[in-house]
């Protein structure tokens, strides 16, 4: 949330999991702090002054949904690749492969996809969540599933292979019909890695189920009520 001038509630300060009770006198706004001298409204149980709902309710509201979708799949795209990244990197130098790094791509993404929705969640923005989570660790997994095959096949392709042997002129390029069949292929091999390692590696599908379960519990959906304006009573 854009903090436009000090005493202004900010995204960071926009929650409602905990409900406060108005008090009938010297009242102040849950979100700016200020004391309440006229009126009030209670949003979600918390009070919040005049000001600081007209700004909580522009925000709330801003953008349409496409476009608030669209901005939470930018951003949790950047964080799937940024937490990829992470894992690459950690490992490049360690030398280690931490299957822990997951479930720090689950709250980066999580975070990011929320902050796209403007904080109201919901099973659109869950559903979005999990899946970036879960392409970010098929990225891991099937970078480490190529790089065995390649290990496994580069052996007997060498001791094959001769120095004088050219390749044959003349062969045929594969039909598009063909190259669109193997990418499916491949993308369909590579979702289905994750599961493939959690076959003989429990532990690894365990951590990748609790990278989901962050992504998707950032992301539960908020409802925003609001109710006033009240007028704040004098302290006795």
């Amino acid at each position: 949330m854009s903090d436009p001038a000090a005493g202004t509630p900010t995204g960071d300060k926009l929650q409602f999991d905990h409900a406060e009770q108005a008090a009938p006198g010297g009242a102040t706004c849950a979100f700016c702090k200020q004391p309440i001298l006229a009126s009030y409204y209670e949003m979600n149980g918390k009070v919040a002054c005049e000001r600081c709902r007209g700004q909580i309710l522009a925000t709330w509201n801003r953008g349409s949904p496409s476009a608030r979708f669209a901005k939470a799949l930018g951003l949790g795209a950047a964080a799937a690749a940024l937490g990829a990244g992470l894992y690459f990197g950690i490992e490049a130098l360690t030398g280690y492969e931490f299957g822990l790094v997951a479930i720090v791509v689950g709250l980066l993404v999580g975070s990011a996809v929320r902050k796209g929705s403007n904080g109201r969640g919901g099973w659109r923005y869950q559903a979005l969540a999990m899946f970036l989570t879960y392409s970010a660790v098929v990225a891991t997994d099937s970078s480490l599933i190529a790089r065995e095959l390649t290990k496994q096949l580069r052996a007997p392709a060498d001791s094959v292979a001769s120095p004088d042997s050219t390749p044959q002129k003349g062969s045929e390029r594969p039909a598009p019909l063909a190259i669109a069949v193997g990418l499916a292929v491949l993308v369909a091999l590579a979702y289905a890695a994750p599961i493939m390692i959690g076959v003989s590696s429990p532990l690894h599908l365990v951590i990748a189920g609790f990278a989901l379960y962050e992504a998707w519990k950032l992301n539960r959906g908020v409802t925003l009520t609001v109710t006033g304006p009240y007028h704040a009573t004098a302290p006795g």
